[in-house]
Order: structure tokens, then C-alpha cells, then sequence
């Protein structure tokens, strides 16, 4: 067939790429570059366009994800499925590709496109083969070789930066960070620029992300894996589906930052008092040390020390207390400020202004082994301690909280702790309960390192 016509939606683009032309004397450059059209729920079809250097790199910049193209007169291919080609485009339904020359042309469609844009929202895989991001984590060294689907919330999103890449060439990057059900984060590593510019619009806790054929690397920096987008990659943001409109609803309150969630693994917990596996701070630490070196996405530990209280600084310089907007549970400075977030509608006086405030304190614990520092002591859990609100304790006098503070520090307590590694490099140790300790059971259970 000549002289086609084909009307689409650009559903998704590669960068080109530059060459020398070989059959030119003069140092010519020639380019191709590689998309994807779409033009109902179940067609889509792979398009390679070869020209010189400054003619598709023009068309390149002009067209985007999401514009409806009129592509006129390709060369239509039968795929060859074996091809080493096909191992670096999106997986598509069609059994042939296009390709444009000279002799075709790409130009905007000035028509309807109603019904065209509507297919940015249907995914080109079944949601159900989604890979979720706890497993990305736990089972990461088995996925490094393949490309996995991954239908994420997004959790944040990071600034552009310009980078050197390994084979000497300037670059863009943009990392984001998803979330799902299973776990509160799996770092996404952009390259492509089509789809960076694309993350500008994208919204924590309200953007849905289904990214087809991502690659699994680990990070050494993070010390857990990570996914970058590959040239066989489609994102499809928001898309229609069960899987993606519950997770659009688990992401509108989801615990993300990581005291949220750790202050959701207390609540969970069982009764404190059945934490019995004692532990002396050198145990702690060396548990700490292997967590660290562990390729698993969320790391915990309970333990009961015997310990005493070697820092609380309730009346001095030290921070005892956390302020969020009660709208958008955003962290603010302090009691006084107002939410900066510009995406709540507290920040344009719309909705209440209150701020919610929770107790925060750092604690060190400190036996014959050494001393565990920087020990969180927040939430409920310190309300339960100090045995007052956050309310009751910001309206003492200096002399008061001073007195509360001597009724802990450099005492012999029984401290139940929980040990966290959310995919941070840094664990986190939050005191789940703290009382006086018992002589007598101290004598007989506290451990002989």
C-alpha cells in the first residue's frame, strides 16, 4: 500500500540519535527517532523516522506525548519478531511498523481529537501483571535481567539535573519517587526527556503512574534497588483501571513520610508489654549493622533494654515538639507559620488553618556497652510517658518540665524500642514505652556482652 494516511496519538517518544552518514563524502550527520501512535483501546503501533540530522531532530522537538499527528505517506514493515530492534521499542499490538523517509511527512492533526486523547488514559498492558514495589525490593537481584511493569503513587518529585554520561555526552536526569500499597518508596530514574518534561505536571499523592517494561537496578547509594525507564517503556499516567482507582484512594491519606509510618507500626503493634527480647546496646547496634548490609525493603526489630536515660532535653535548646497542616499533612517550621505547601488550599486561606502539633524528642539510652543516640520518642508514645499532652506540656513553666525531665534522666528504665530501615541509609529507633525498671528483674534478664 502508498499513498496512507494515519491519524494518532503519540502515546510515547525516544530521544534521537545522531550519526555520521556514511555515504556522504562531507561530514554529514544523519538521525533517527523512534515513537509510538495509538488510535483506539486495542492498535498501536511503532514508527521509526530516518532522515537528516536537523529535520528530525526539528520534528522531534516539536511533537510530544499526548499530541494527535497525521502521519502521511509511510512505508509500512512487516515486524520481525526475532530482530534485535525489537528488543529496545514498547511492546506493541500491531504486527507492523512505519517508517518515514523523505517521501512522508508528520504534521499536527487539526481535527477532533476528543476521542484520540482519551486513549492516554488506557494502560497498554492488563494492570494486573504489576509488579509491586515491595517485591522490587526484597526480590530485585532476580529482576535485574528482565523488564517488570510497576504501577506506582507518586510520592515526590525531584528537580532537573544536568549530568556527564559514561560515554562523554551532556544529559538531563530527573529522579521521582513512588509509592504503592506495600511499601512508602521505590526511586524511579528518569532519562528521557519527553517524559521529564512531562513529570513537571505531575502531583504527589494524586498522580498514578503505570510504567510498562522498566529495568531494575540497584542503587549503592540508597543501598536498595531502584527502576529506571527504558526505550521500551510507556507511561500512562492516571490510568483506567481497579488497581490503579485503589491505589488513588490508599494515596490520598497514605503515611509517607517516614515518621508517619513508623508512628503506623506502633499503633500496630500488640501490647507493648509482650515485647520480651531483651537486648544490651552493642546487640542493637550489631543488629542495626546487618540490617544495612540486607538487600529486603522494610527491616524491624522490637527489643526490651535495660537502660538509662543519658539524654532528655525537655527545658533546653533542644526541638521536643512537630508541627503539620492538618489539610495536607505537610511539615511546617513551627507552631507559628502557615502551611507553605502551594498545592493546599490552606496556603490560599481556603479550608482550616489549624496545624497539628505532636510531641518529637530525642533520647540517648546508654548501658555498659555503650549508648544508642538519636532514640525517637514521639506521638502517643511520649504522651503515655510523659503522662501529659503535647497540649499540657508546651503550657508548663521552664521549672516544670524541668521537674518532669529529672524524673527520667540518668534513671535505670525498662525501654521497649522499635528499630526501622525504610529503604533509607539511616535506621530509625523509636521508644515504644519507658517505666522504671524493676532491680530485681534487671538483675536477672540484663544481657552479659
Amino acid at each position: 500500500m502508498d499513498n496512507i494516511l494515519v491519524v494518532a496519538l503519540m502515546i510515547g517518544k525516544q530521544r534521537p540519535r545522531k550519526f555520521a552518514d556514511k555515504n556522504k563524502e562531507s561530514s554529514q550527520f544523519r538521525a533517527v527517532w523512534n515513537f509510538t501512535l495509538r488510535d483506539s483501546p486495542r492498535d498501536y503501533v511503532n514508527v521509526t523516522y530516518w532522515g537528516g540530522s536537523d529535520e528530525v531532530c526539528a520534528a522531534s522537538d516539536k511533537f510530544y506525548t499526548g499530541d494527535v499527528v497525521e502521519i502521511r505517506n509511510p512505508r509500512i514493515n512487516i515486524r520481525k519478531f526475532n530482530d534485535a530492534g525489537e528488543q529496545y521499542r514498547p511492546v506493541v499490538t500491531s504486527p507492523y511498523s512505519l517508517t518515514l523517509n523523505e517521501y512522508s511527512e508528520i504534521v499536527p492533526h487539526s481535527g477532533d481529537t476528543f476521542s484520540l486523547m482519551k486513549l492516554l488514559s488506557i494502560p497498554t498492558k492488563p494492570l494486573a501483571g504489576f509488579v509491586p514495589i515491595r517485591d522490587i525490593h526484597n526480590e530485585g537481584a532476580n529482576m535485574k535481567e528482565r523488564f517488570i511493569d510497576i504501577l506506582g503513587a507518586v510520592r515526590s518529585i525531584g528537580t532537573i539535573r544536568n549530568v556527564n554520561t559514561r560515554t562523554g555526552q551532556d544529559a538531563q536526569v530527573r529522579e521521582v519517587l513512588l509509592f504503592d500499597h506495600t511499601s512508602p518508596g521505590l526511586k524511579l530514574t528518569i532519562w528521557d526527556t519527553d517524559v521529564i518534561t512531562r513529570a513537571g505536571n505531575w502531583k504527589p499523592r494524586t498522580t498514578i503512574l503505570f510504567i510498562t517494561e522498566a529495568r531494575v537496578e540497584w542503587s549503592n547509594f540508597l543501598k536498595a534497588y531502584s527502576a529506571s525507564l527504558t526505550n521500551r517503556s510507556i507511561v500512562t499516567e492516571n490510568p483506567i483501571g481497579q488497581e490503579a482507582l485503589a491505589l488513588a484512594n490508599y494515596a490520598k491519606t497514605a503515611p509517607i513520610e517516614t515518621t508517619d509510618i513508623l508512628n503506623q507500626f506502633i499503633t500496630t503493634l500488640p501490647d507493648p508489654g509482650s515485647i520480651q527480647n531483651v537486648m544490651c546496646v552493642q546487640q542493637v547496634y550489631s543488629k542495626i549493622k546487618s540490617f544495612m548490609e540486607e538487600n529486603t525493603a522494610d527491616r524491624q526489630l522490637t527489643a526490651l533494654m535495660f537502660v538509662f536515660i543519658s539524654q532528655l532535653d525537655l527545658d533546653g535548646l533542644l526541638p521536643t515538639t512537630s508541627v503539620k497542616c492538618s489539610n495536607c499533612k505537610t511539615w511546617v517550621k513551627n507552631s507559628s507559620s502557615t502551611c507553605q505547601n502551594s498545592d493546599c488550599p490552606a496556603s490560599f486561606g481556603i479550608g482550616s488553618p489549624d496545624l497539628d502539633i505532636s510531641f518529637d524528642i530525642r533520647v540517648n539510652l546508654s548501658d555498659h556497652t555503650g549508648t544508642l543516640v538519636n532514640c525517637r520518642l514521639s506521638g502517643a508514645s511520649a504522651e503515655q510517658v510523659l503522662n501529659c499532652t503535647v497540649q499540657q506540656f508546651m503550657r508548663m513553666s521552664d521549672e516544670e518540665k524541668c521537674a518532669l525531665k529529672w524524673k527520667f534522666l540518668m534513671e535505670r528504665c525498662a525501654v521497649r524500642i522499635m528499630v526501622s530501615v525504610l529503604n533509607t541509609r539511616r535506621p530509625v529507633v523509636s521508644i515504644i514505652s519507658c517505666s522504671k525498671a524493676d532491680p530485681i528483674e534487671m538483675a536477672q534478664r540484663i544481657p552479659i556482652c
